[in-house]
Formats: C-alpha cells, sequence, structure tokens
C-alpha cells in the first residue's frame, strides 16, 4: 500500500471553547493615578472692591446695566414681533379683525341711517352748549342752599364709601391709555382755529381766543367775538367795517 505525502504543515486550531479559558494579555500601559481635583474657594479681594466701587463712581456699572437691559428689551421686542408674525400668516388674524371692523362699521351706518342717530346726538350736544351757561347757574344757585350742600355732602360720602370711587379709579386706569389722546384731541381741536387766508391762500392756525394774523402777509385773519376795536381807538365791539380796514372776513372750517 502506498502512502501519499504532501508539503503543507499541520496547524491545527485550537477550539473556541479552550480559546475563552486561556489568559488575556493586556498591552495598553497602565493609567496614570487620578488624585482627587481640590477645588480652593476664594473671597472677594479688596481689589475687587476697589474696581467695582471706581466703576459705580463713574457710571460704567449703570451703562452695563442699561445696555444690558435695552439688549434684552430689543431681543424681547424683536421675538414678539416675529412671533406675532408668524401667528399672523397662520391664522390670518389681520385680515379677520379687518373683516369684523368692516363689518362693525357698515352695521353702524346701517343703524344711524335707520334711527338718526349721529344727527340726534349734534342737535343734543348743539342744545347742551348753548344752555350750558343756565344749566350751571341754576346748579350753582341750588348748592348754595342749605339743601344743596346736604345733598351734595351726602352725596360726596356715599360715592367713597360705596366702593365707586376704587371702580371709577380702576375703569379709568384702563381706559384712559386709549381714551385719553382722542379727549385731548378733541380739547384741542376745539380751541384751534384753522383756514385759509383770503389775501394770500396761505393756511394759517391759531388760538380761538387770540388775534391770529397770516405769518405770510400779516394781516388779521381771525379775532374773537368782542375784541374788535376801532381804527381809530374806537370802543371794543364795535362792528363797522369802515372804522377797521386792516380786517378780514374770512370763512373757516373747524376740524
Amino acid at each position: 500500500m502506498a502512502i501519499a505525502t504532501t508539503n503543507l504543515t499541520w496547524n491545527p486550531k485550537l477550539p473556541l471553547k479552550s480559546l475563552r479559558h486561556l489568559p488575556s494579555f493586556n498591552c495598553t500601559p497602565p493609567s496614570p493615578l487620578r488624585h482627587p481635583s481640590t477645588f480652593s474657594t476664594r473671597a472677594f479681594r479688596r481689589s475687587d472692591l476697589d474696581n467695582f466701587a471706581r466703576r459705580l463712581a463713574s457710571g460704567e456699572t449703570w451703562r452695563d446695566a442699561w445696555r444690558s437691559a435695552n439688549n434684552g428689551f430689543e431681543v424681547f421686542i424683536f421675538e414678539a414681533r416675529k412671533t406675532a408674525e408668524r401667528i399672523d400668516r397662520r391664522y390670518a388674524v389681520t385680515r379677520r379683525l379687518a373683516a369684523v371692523a368692516q363689518s362693525a362699521t357698515d352695521r353702524a351706518l346701517d343703524l344711524d341711517r335707520e334711527f338718526e342717530i349721529r344727527q340726534r346726538w349734534r342737535s343734543f350736544t348743539i342744545d347742551f352748549n348753548r344752555n350750558w351757561p343756565r344749566y350751571r347757574k341754576e346748579l350753582n344757585d341750588f348748592l348754595e342752599t342749605p339743601l344743596g350742600r346736604g345733598f351734595a355732602t351726602i352725596f360726596v360720602l356715599w360715592f367713597m364709601l360705596s366702593g365707586w370711587l376704587f371702580r371709577c379709579l380702576i375703569f379709568a386706569t384702563w381706559i384712559l391709555p386709549f381714551a385719553g389722546p382722542l379727549l385731548i384731541g378733541t380739547f384741542a381741536n376745539n380751541l384751534i382755529i384753522k383756514g385759509e387766508c383770503p389775501a394770500c391762500k396761505r393756511q394759517f392756525m391759531g388760538n380761538k381766543n387770540q388775534m391770529v394774523r397770516c405769518a405770510s402777509c400779516g394781516n388779521i385773519v381771525w379775532q374773537p367775538k368782542g375784541d374788535f376795536t376801532g381804527g381809530s381807538g374806537g370802543p371794543r365791539g364795535s362792528s363797522s367795517k369802515s372804522s377797521q380796514p386792516d380786517i378780514i372776513d374770512v370763512e373757516f372750517e373747524e376740524k
């Protein structure tokens, strides 16, 4: 019998079970010993207090505080505006509010045409303004009597003790920021006269209680009632145009 030979070397592999029992050799260098970190507590030094006092005296601290507050407020306003724009784009708030406002305006105009509210209110205000001096005189005469003084005292005490005073103050706190500019504008318009100079056609504006001259030509374009004087020092209240050559009759409109 012939035996076959080969040149390959026999290299048997160990089974996996035997490899698990072999000792493992770690070639990584040992880690150095770590010492626990120590924290040192350091109090304020005198130099820190001196620097703070110097910055406070020079105003640098206040400027830094104001700058940081201003930056924070600007960031807040920017974020609020971006959030409002995002909400508006998503839910169409502006378009819906405009539609509601337009609908309310149309409804108010319909009610005004139906019940003539604006005309009645204008008639009431004209009548009240015309008769207000008489109403005020009658009220003052009533308050000067003993019955009027007692009634006024009782009303003031009831108004203060019933809580209506604080309710009115709270209500005014919420309403005045919105109604204040409107009231001021209305009051200012009642005291201001506007018009056009008949000589140079230039717009003028002034106080109703004072004489107003045109800034361009210098002519008198407005003078309160009862303040007209004669051309040669005549009596006040004279309405003769022949004795007042520098006074020009103009038409004006109140705005």
